[in-house]
């Protein structure tokens, strides 16, 4: 299965986001999806040892979200949750719901490919994806 595009993922919405605050490029804060990530990740996480996923995905997937979330999450520990953020929180999460929709995927649909590939460790979400790459690399090295 191919890896899903970052586009169709809205944890990298929110990441890009970020970016854009932490430079500057926008005054709404992204505290609150990041937040409301976090807490997803937790069930995520929870439901990967009840499911019994492999280690080396939950080790890789707790570093990508320690990398994009709670990274991002200590930055904006000290602001408070406002109700301009809140509204510009909702408004992009239901354009992604339309960019989806627009992509031929509902949310879901969407969301259970994820979860399925970080549960069953099929490594077909965006980071998931490229560290697989990285890692088959590696082992063709080392058979040279």
């Amino acid at each position: 299965m191919a890896a899903l595009p970052p586009h169709m993922v809205f944890s990298y919405w929110v990441l890009l986001w970020f970016i854009l605050y932490y430079f500057k490029l926008t005054s709404f804060s992204p505290k609150l999806a990041i937040t409301i990530g976090i807490l997803e990740n937790i069930v995520l996480f929870i439901l990967m040892i009840i499911w019994g996923t492999s280690l080396r995905t939950i080790l890789w997937f707790v570093i990508i979200n320690t990398l994009i979330k709670i990274m991002p999450f200590y930055y904006l520990r000290n602001e408070s949750y406002t109700l301009k953020d809140v509204y510009f929180t909702v408004g992009l999460f239901c354009l992604f719901i339309v960019w989806l929709h627009i992509n031929k995927q509902s949310l879901i649909g969407n969301a259970k490919l994820v979860y399925d590939s970080l549960i069953y460790g099929k490594d077909s979400t965006p980071f998931m994806s490229l560290l697989h790459k990285i890692e088959n690399n590696f082992k063709i090295y080392e058979v040279i």
